[in-house]
């Protein structure tokens, strides 16, 4: 239901849950920010729980576990959520626990200050985390000039200068009611819980809509880049870039991904883990929203076998453009796909993520067409799907290497 308000609700009754979930999506995240900003989608998302209008400190986790529930958030490029997972009598309670607490959230300084030291000790481990250090730099290669490139972590820096007054002036433009999807997943009575989403979240006021930010990335010729520190193996992130979510190329990047390195049945598995023996693990991915989407491999291997690795991806990639690909590879993606997405069915809380996902994106058709789009999809959709995204010019890679191979690059 979409309300005078901008906000968008989704209601789903399911009569055989045990159990419901609450979700809040609200589109903003990484891709919001100024560099001056770096982190504070993610700062806010720790606050916003740390105190309400109505729910003041301590009182709101109370009340959610007072009712046998779980309330969590999280944070990433293009948006914040919010959750509650609950016994189906609590809904009414945490749809206003989760509306004020968005809407009304104290930001006293104190929780401020306090909230600065466990967001710069997150801040230390993520980039004592070389892994995570890798895959930071890897977006940062593949998009040069996109949002997309934001770190979601951020900075110590920003986290440690930034005042009470940003912090209140970013929610502001941000945390309104244009910007949420609200769903609610679980055995409960349709109307009564409308009700109250209406009394508690229809009843934001509308305003003026920020502009968003650079979501499409142009082709640009690819990057290499490799770098040394104290890890014993080497890691790798190789890609290229894809369609957004607003594409119908989208089914075929997901199956290409699944080809290429989804399993222990995958192509690049297979080839370079079971027959060449030149890593240690392997794998791929397709991830996209609004923003440019990519296609990427994840690869864990012994230093020496970095040249030889790099050339059988393209190997493989191109083998697939030329048509050396056979039905049963397809076959065997479209069942892992499509096992995977009716899993996450299974639920409360996947099903409202599943919904809301696609509602903030613009796409929720898909829910309904997702399975059939992926069975209908043909080889020749793969090779189609590679040969307009895939060039080995554009191709990019951010590797690290223990530091003892320094002198051999």
């Amino acid at each position: 239901m979409k309300y005078k308000n901008g906000l968008t609700s989704v209601l789903i009754n399911d009569k055989n849950s045990l159990t419901a979930s609450i979700v809040v999506f609200v589109r903003v995240g990484a891709v919001d920010e100024k560099s001056s900003q770096a982190g504070l989608s993610h700062f806010i998302e720790h606050l916003i729980f740390k105190g309400s209008k109505k729910y003041p400190k301590g009182t709101l986790d109370k009340s959610v576990e007072r009712m046998g529930g779980y309330i969590n958030a999280f944070t990433c490029e293009e948006f914040t959520l919010y959750r509650v997972d609950i016994q189906k009598d609590g809904i009414e309670e945490s749809v206003k626990i989760l509306a004020d607490s968005i809407k009304n959230p104290l930001f006293m300084q104190s929780e401020i200050d306090m909230e600065k030291n466990v967001v710069i000790e997150e801040i230390q481990r993520h980039y004592d985390n070389p892994i995570s250090i890798l895959y930071e730099k890897f977006n940062k290669v593949i998009y040069k000039e996109s949002a997309m490139r934001n770190s979601i972590i951020g900075t110590r820096r920003v986290i440690t200068n930034i005042s009470k007054e940003e912090i209140c002036d970013y929610h502001k433009t941000h945390y309104i009611s244009d910007k949420m999807i609200v769903v609610i997943t679980g055995d409960f009575d349709k109307q009564k819980v409308k009700i109250v989403v209406d009394e508690f979240f229809g009843s934001f006021e509308k305003q003026i809509i920020p502009p968003d930010p650079l979501f499409v990335e142009k082709i640009h010729s690819g990057i290499d880049i490799i770098d040394f520190g104290k890890v014993e193996l080497g890691y790798m992130f190789m890609g290229f870039l894809g369609p957004d979510i607003s594409s119908e190329d989208i089914f075929a990047a997901e199956l290409t991904a699944n080809i290429l390195g989804g399993g222990k049945s995958s192509k690049l598995y297979r080839v370079l883990y079971e027959e060449k023996h030149i890593v240690h693990s392997i794998c791929s991915y397709f991830v996209t929203g609004k923003g440019t989407g990519c296609v990427f491999v994840y690869t864990i291997f012994k230093p020496e076998n970095l040249n030889e690795i790099k050339n059988e991806i393209k190997k493989q990639i191109e083998n697939i453009i030329a048509g050396n690909i056979k039905q049963e590879d397809l076959n065997r993606a479209k069942l892992a796909i499509i096992t995977n997405w009716k899993f996450s069915f299974e639920i409360s809380y996947d099903i409202s993520y599943k919904y809301g996902y696609y509602y903030l994106m613009n796409r929720s058709e898909i829910i309904k067409e997702y399975v059939n789009k992926i069975e209908n999809s043909t080889i020749e959709d793969v090779v189609k799907f590679l040969t307009k995204y895939y060039c080995a010019t554009t191709l990019s890679s951010v590797v690290l290497l223990p530091e003892i191979n320094k002198r051999k690059y």
